[in-house]
């Protein structure tokens, strides 16, 4: 078939779609159903497989072409995020299998321009193979293990993709173990929640119980909920109560420690945030110290994860920290103007009293001044007589 037929019959195909597209807007619900049958009829036809596949990766290996070979004004974890934002779930599913070479022939090549001059480079490029879990790009994950700022990114790739190899075996044996002897210090990969190597957390999840720690609920679901604890450390966790965040939170955030508060409330789920409304009106109403903190958490960050705090939160106005601050510094600027006019007011007054005391001694000082001197002159005249 000459390419001029060819391009004949993919403008005919084009135009039948069109058509039926224009249909279905038309003339009601029977068209929608026509037009989506035709269009299945036609993808089946030689003419749809001669159209051009749409690479569901393309989107990324642009964005990846387009940041070569620097990143301008921003850092790389910022540009590694919008990056990854551009990997579709099919592009990640193609990328986990092995699939996908054009990604990871972008990622080599930024990683050889990197070289050991720009190591931001280079950790922009492990950040985005780990998280993406390309498989193919096997040395850049085992790289980034050993680069700070990626290296819980390469272990969770690591334990996520389960190479039975035995450098794998050994990079997750030690991780294990590294979270049983510092549970509260080493952080937690999300592929560790999933059999079976969340059977190995039983530590770590009577360290966070014990520690009071965020993410305590994540972890004790994942053991004990989601999982079936076979080995006596794990039995024993999960002997506990399930869910003791919310507690926590507000146990936190009534003593004042907002910090510790705002991080139960950021990690927990979305269904037990709208019992924290309450006590923001609470502090809402008492104005207190932390209102924005809450505020910001569930209205603005966490609104998502439970849109029924929308109606609570539209009643209540952002940022009044700041405003009641203002009026605070305020009134005692009026309350130190009026006590310095009253005090200026009583010293007045004294000083008034005490010029009319002055006053009226110059007044009797000088009257006794002239009557003696009356005196005196009396008795020079009488003496003069005599």
């Amino acid at each position: 078939m000459s390419p001029h037929v060819r391009s004949v019959k993919m403008s005919a195909a084009c135009s039948i779609l069109s058509s039926l597209l224009l249909g279905s807007l038309l003339t009601g619900t029977a068209a929608p159903l026509r037009a989506e049958t035709a269009a299945l009829e036609l993808a089946q036809t030689p003419v749809a497989a001669a159209l051009p596949k749409v690479d569901s990766c393309a989107p990324l290996v642009a964005q990846l072409r387009w940041h070569e070979p620097f990143f301008g004004t921003r850092e790389w974890r910022e540009v590694a995020q919008e990056a990854l934002s551009y990997a579709s779930p099919a592009c990640r599913a193609a990328l986990s299998t092995g699939q996908a070479d054009e990604v990871a022939a972008a990622l080599s090549s930024l990683e050889q321009r990197a070289g050991s001059s720009a190591p931001q480079l280079a950790r922009f490029v492990y950040r985005v193979s780990c998280q993406l879990r390309v498989s193919s790009l096997r040395q850049q994950i085992f790289a980034g293990t050993q680069e700070p700022g990626v290296y819980v990114d390469c272990v969770d790739a690591v334990f996520a993709l389960g190479w039975t190899d035995p450098q794998s075996n050994a990079l997750r044996e030690r991780y294990l173990d590294g979270l049983a002897k510092e549970p509260l210090t080493t952080p937690i990969p999300p592929s560790t929640l999933t059999p079976p190597y969340v059977e190995r957390l039983a530590p770590v999840v009577a360290a966070y119980d014990t520690a009071k720690k965020p993410r305590r609920d994540v972890l004790f679901h994942a053991l004990c909920v989601r999982n079936t604890p076979k080995s006596d450390a794990a039995k024993t966790v999960c002997l506990g109560v399930s869910v003791r965040e919310p507690g926590w939170a507000k146990e936190s955030l009534e003593k004042g420690n907002i910090s510790d508060g705002i991080s139960y409330l950021a990690t927990l789920s979305g269904e037990q945030l709208p019992q924290f409304l309450p006590l923001l009106h609470r502090f809402d109403s008492e104005r207190r110290r932390g209102r924005d903190r809450m505020h910001r958490m569930l209205c603005q960050q966490r609104l998502l994860a439970a849109p029924e705090l929308l109606p609570a939160c539209q009643t209540l106005a952002a940022e009044m920290e700041p405003r009641w601050a203002h009026q605070a510094k305020t009134q005692e600027i009026n309350d130190e103007l009026t006590t310095y006019h009253r005090v200026a007011y009583g010293v007045g007054q004294f000083l008034g009293v005490l010029s009319l005391l002055i006053i009226g001694h110059a007044l009797l000082i000088n009257r006794r001044r002239a009557l003696a001197e009356l005196n005196h002159q009396a008795l020079q005249i009488e003496r003069g007589i005599g």
